[in-house]
């Protein structure tokens, strides 16, 4: 392979089928590197038994021009993500239909081409090319198996290395040899690139139509499924898949309901109302509640807000208080400074970006990578939290609707614990979750996050956070408890995103598109009926490699050390 890299051919299948394009990419570009050595390296030793007679030449050209080929897309690409990510999500759902195209357009033009020398294949020719490819693939699959990869990594590998430049070789050929031996000899690369997509494309037909029909899940990549919706028996009685999506909730807001594969065969206890209908009453209620108190506001009065910048900078505002929040000063100063800051701190008090200045004070914005170790701690622990409080949003509308779920509660962030957690009760029996399900949620959740949510803070009276939450056993048991706590013995602070809404005292982060790169690492089963949910997550502007992101999740697999939850109602 590294002296024949695989070319952009290895990452359109590796996209196509599921792999892990991050490193379907990297493989290509180092074994792009490679070639420059091991292909002199090769003429030297095995290519000098081959061509006694001939002078081989390196395509170093060539090669040279499919590392460009590799590193500049990506570096277009990194940018339209980083400065027009609505931009970049466009793109990204028709990467898949042009990559179909562009495969089709290879393969027919490629034929066209070289039709001529279709007349000098014969049988061996194609065994001989066909089991050239198989045991390509093969190899890199049992090697893969062998290390324990993941199924989009192993799948990858074998992509990586049953794929090769047969380009490149039929360049040596030709410039190596005189004709007619150098068509003569171009015939087996070329036989080579014929049935190389083959296999590739059986698989895809298997998991495309085959794998489906029989409930079977097949990841495909970060954002699509192919997930079918199998039967789940509740009792005794089983329902068809045609009747359990006429349950799926049609929420613009949430992700899909996804049916995982490893709940065929688990019954459920009990039937549960539809969330939407639940979110819905929720947020008719926050919204009833949040006019109210707008409506206390007699007049605007105006308040001075002196921004603390970097460098002793030193911004006045004049804001209106009780309306103006850090986010809005924010849009005063500039659009960098904006988009950077996670959360604020008012007059000494980490603040949520979203929630009102109520008196003259001095302002601090400040992002994930601040210099003081003391914001550090607390703007890290305000986006561990706010992670648990999206996790809950989506696995609350994660599962079908004839399965209960019941959100409990989120320990207080830690991110020394190497997870971001939310205990949830489930009221299945014998759920062991596959890595499909958690790279559905996983999916679910980066998703959600994508659609830029803000974090809207709103303290409530606990006789409006009871009729609020009055469908949750868990929730309506601790309001009474989290009021007595409050200044006024009374309050409850709750945070909208999209259209969830949940308890927690803050702060929470600016927005949801803050959150990156994200895995649902681990769901450990704590009791009879409770789950606890585990992740990981990056900042968007923080970026790691794959390993070193792997590294993290293997962590993030233990189960968290936080106090496990006791249930005292029966719900």
């Amino acid at each position: 392979m590294i002296t024949n890299p695989g070319g952009g051919g290895s990452n359109l299948w590796t996209y196509i089928l599921g792999g892990n394009l991050h490193l379907s990419v990297t493989m290509t570009f180092l074994s792009t590197l490679a070639a420059f050595a091991m292909m002199p390296f090769w003429t030297m030793t095995l290519g000098r038994l081959i061509f006694a007679e001939g002078h081989i030449v390196v395509p170093y050209r060539n090669i040279a021009t499919l590392a460009g080929g590799l590193v500049i897309p990506l570096m277009v690409g990194l940018l339209i993500r980083r400065l027009f990510p609505r931009v970049a999500d466009c793109l990204a759902k028709a990467l898949k239909p042009l990559a179909g195209i562009f495969i089709c357009v290879i393969v027919v033009f490629g034929i066209y081409a070289n039709l001529y020398m279709l007349q000098l294949l014969d049988t061996m020719v194609l065994l001989s090319a066909t089991c050239l490819v198989l045991l390509g693939y093969a190899f890199g699959g049992m090697a893969a198996a062998l290390m324990r990869q993941s199924w989009p990594d192993a799948l990858t590998i074998a992509v990586e290395t049953g794929i090769q430049n047969t380009g490149i070789a039929i360049f040596i050929l030709r410039v190596t040899l005189e004709q007619p031996e150098a068509d003569i000899n171009t015939v087996v690369p070329v036989a080579v690139a014929i049935m190389t997509p083959v296999p590739l494309f059986i698989l895809w037909v298997l998991q495309k139509c085959v794998l489906s029909r029989f409930g079977i899940c097949v990841v495909k990549n970060a954002e699509e499924k192919i997930c079918p919706v199998a039967c789940i028996e509740e009792g005794h009685q089983q329902h068809n898949s045609a009747s359990v999506e006429k349950l799926l909730p049609n929420n613009n807001d949430m992700p899909v309901n996804w049916q995982f594969s490893t709940l065929n065969n688990v019954t459920t206890v009990q039937p549960k109302i539809r969330i939407d209908e639940i979110r819905g009453r929720r947020v008719a209620i926050f919204d009833k509640e949040h006019k109210r108190q707008q409506a206390l506001i007699p007049r605007l009065e105006k308040i001075e807000v002196i921004y603390d910048g970097l460098n002793d900078e030193k911004i006045t505002l004049i804001m209106n208080k009780g309306v103006s929040t850090p986010y809005n000063c924010a849009q005063h100063i500039n659009e960098q400074l904006l988009k950077r800051s996670v959360v604020a701190e008012v007059n000494g008090e980490i603040w949520d970006m979203h929630r009102p200045i109520p008196t003259d004070c001095t302002l601090k914005l400040l992002h994930m990578k601040p210099e003081d170790l003391h914001q550090a701690t607390l703007v890290n622990k305000a986006f561990w939290r706010s992670c648990s409080f999206l996790l809950g949003a989506v696995v609350e509308g994660a599962f079908q609707d004839e399965i209960s779920v019941c959100l409990h509660s989120f320990p207080p962030a830690n991110v020394r614990s190497g997870s971001f957690v939310y205990d949830i009760q489930l009221n299945l029996n014998d759920w062991v979750p596959s890595q499909n399900d958690l790279r559905q949620i996983a999916a679910s959740f980066q998703k959600f996050v994508r659609q830029d949510h803000i974090f809207q803070r709103l303290d409530v009276d606990s006789s409006v956070a009871l009729k609020m939450f009055e469908d949750n056993a868990f929730k309506t048991e601790q309001i009474p408890h989290i009021a007595t706590k409050s200044s006024t013995g009374r309050s409850i602070t709750v945070y909208r995103v999209g259209d969830h809404i949940d308890i927690s005292r803050g702060p929470m982060i600016a927005s949801s598109s803050l959150v990156g790169r994200c895995s649902i690492a681990a769901i450990h089963k704590l009791n009879s009926k409770l789950y606890r949910f585990q992740g990981v997550a990056l900042p968007s502007e923080i970026h790691i490699n794959h390993f070193a992101f792997g590294i993290l999740e293997s962590r993030a697999r233990k189960l968290n050390p936080a106090r496990t939850p006791e249930l005292k109602s029966n719900s």
